[in-house]
């Protein structure tokens, strides 16, 4: 028998990290037969156990800073060679294999809705921490950072008294941290309460973006519709996106996410655009452009832009989920410099 055992609340709270993770243990494993979720305070070694009793292979995905408390529990309880390997350790308990390896944390936070969510524009987790600090100790809560790279900083607030916590944040701060439980219905409701528009034009996330806004109620007060431009030629025909920015630097580029942006927004209704190009793999990586570059771009009608790329990891589908939720947070950052 195969099991996977996930170590944190992350994997069942978060569900395209939960996804990857099963799809990650199946490329390994095989065919997977039981998997556990344990919570990280206290860790459930008591299920672990019986799990490895039961399996010829177990993969352990945990966070690192928990690696040396499994490797002595399993050395306490087990006669096991270990072998330091690129992304963990392979363990051999007898006729047993263990795998314990860390797992990706790109962007995790944006997918939460069991716990506050923190967006910070313009503050680096560590200040927030640090400033938050005397509002966490008023209202009993707990923050965990869940992202720090590439100027998108997210932090997780849980337990405690929330709701006033939340209350205090929004007075303290502003519009310097944008707090919410869902991403997509802040999202709307800043749009709603401005009568403001979005669209989207889409190649690597595939009509994610549409998909997430349009699953929540009074998405269709803020959303007429979007563009799913996965060809160059319905990026030229559509979105006018010209035949010289992408022979020239190829679709997966900022001068093409920037005309697929302006081209969306020529035949929208809208007042804000995201966009996407990028290559979620596995084929089509190059040297210069790997996979997992995404280019993600937001635009206002009054000309206010950012476009980013950044590098994920994981594989076709955790890449275009952590696509779209990042093209999120842009988005957040350009509404909340026009308004």
């Amino acid at each position: 028998m195969n099991s996977l055992f996930c170590v944190g609340e992350k994997f069942y709270t978060l569900k395209p990290l939960r996804d990857f993770s099963i799809r990650y243990g199946e490329n390994i494993l095989g065919k997977i037969h039981q998997i556990v979720f344990s919570d990280l305070e206290p860790m459930d070694f008591h299920t672990l156990r019986f799990l490895l009793q039961d399996s010829k292979q177990c993969l352990i995905l945990s966070p690192k800073e928990c690696f040396s408390l499994i490797l002595e529990w399993i050395n306490q309880n087990y006669t096991a060679s270990m072998q330091e390997e690129v992304k963990g350790y392979k363990i051999i308990c007898g006729e047993k294999k263990v795998f314990l390896q860390d797992y990706p944390k790109d962007y995790e936070g944006a997918f939460y809705h069991k716990h506050l969510i923190l967006f910070l524009l313009g503050l680096d987790c560590k200040s927030a921490l640090e400033l938050l600090k005397p509002i966490m100790q008023a209202f009993g809560v707990d923050l965990e950072i869940m992202s720090d790279f590439s100027g998108l900083e997210v932090l997780v607030a849980k337990n405690g008294d929330l709701e006033n916590f939340l209350v205090e944040v929004n007075n303290v701060f502003g519009n310097k941290i944008v707090p919410s439980f869902n991403l997509t219905k802040t999202i709307i409701h800043l749009l709603k309460s401005s009568h403001q528009k979005i669209t989207t034009a889409e190649s690597c996330t595939g009509g994610l973006l549409a998909y997430y806004l349009t699953r929540e109620s009074g998405s269709s007060e803020v959303f007429d519709g979007g563009v799913v431009s996965y060809a160059n030629s319905i990026k030229e025909s559509w979105l006018k996106v010209s035949s010289n920015a992408l022979m020239g630097f190829g679709a997966v580029s900022e001068i093409v996410v920037k005309e697929m942006l302006e081209g969306v927004l020529e035949i929208s209704s809208a007042d804000f655009a995201i966009a996407t190009s990028g290559i979620a793999g596995p084929n089509g990586g190059s040297a210069s452009k790997p996979v997992g570059l995404v280019f993600m771009g937001v635009k206002s009608k009054s000309g206010k832009e950012i476009i980013e790329s950044v590098i994920f990891k994981g594989d076709r589908n955790y890449i275009q989920e952590q696509a779209c939720w990042y093209a999120y947070g842009l988005f957040l950052k350009v509404f909340l410099q026009v308004y």
